[in-house]
């Protein structure tokens, strides 16, 4: 005697509809390398981690201008490399959901989060918060 589809189908453990829900993205292994200007900067980020929740790999931030809506990296709870921001002029960062850098790789062989040059010196524009409020480890 078989089980019938119903069956099966309220069987199946709840993890795993949960678990086929969240996006998971790749990341960059760039540095401070960049191609293009600062708008082929902000579209690339912009296409690979709009709604992304895992960055399987390294998050690099760079060349990045403060006219830039960057609202979309809020989605990301999880970075498995390091975070790097660096060379940009916007002023806060939305990693407001950001709760784990993982650090499977580091930036320079020894940073998990490395933060550099984010100010332009002939104008106010410079980054003053990244807003790391959920970060635990």
């Amino acid at each position: 005697m078989g089980l019938d589809t119903a069956t099966v189908e309220w069987t199946r453990p709840p993890w795993r509809d949960v678990a086929m829900a969240i996006k998971v993205c790749a990341g960059t292994l760039n540095g401070l390398s960049v191609t293009g200007d600062a708008q082929h900067q902000y579209q690339t980020l912009h296409k690979m981690y709009n709604n992304c929740e895992i960055v399987m790999g390294n998050l690099e931030i760079v060349l990045i201008d403060h006219t830039q809506d960057l609202s979309f990296l809020q989605t990301i709870r999880e970075v498995t490399g390091y975070i790097l921001i660096a060379m940009n002029v916007f002023s806060s960062l939305p990693l407001q959901n950001l709760r784990v850098i993982r650090g499977t790789q580091f930036y320079e062989e020894k940073y998990a989060l490395f933060v550099l040059l984010n100010y332009n010196p002939n104008t106010t524009h410079a980054l003053r918060q990244l807003g790391l409020n959920q970060l635990t480890e």
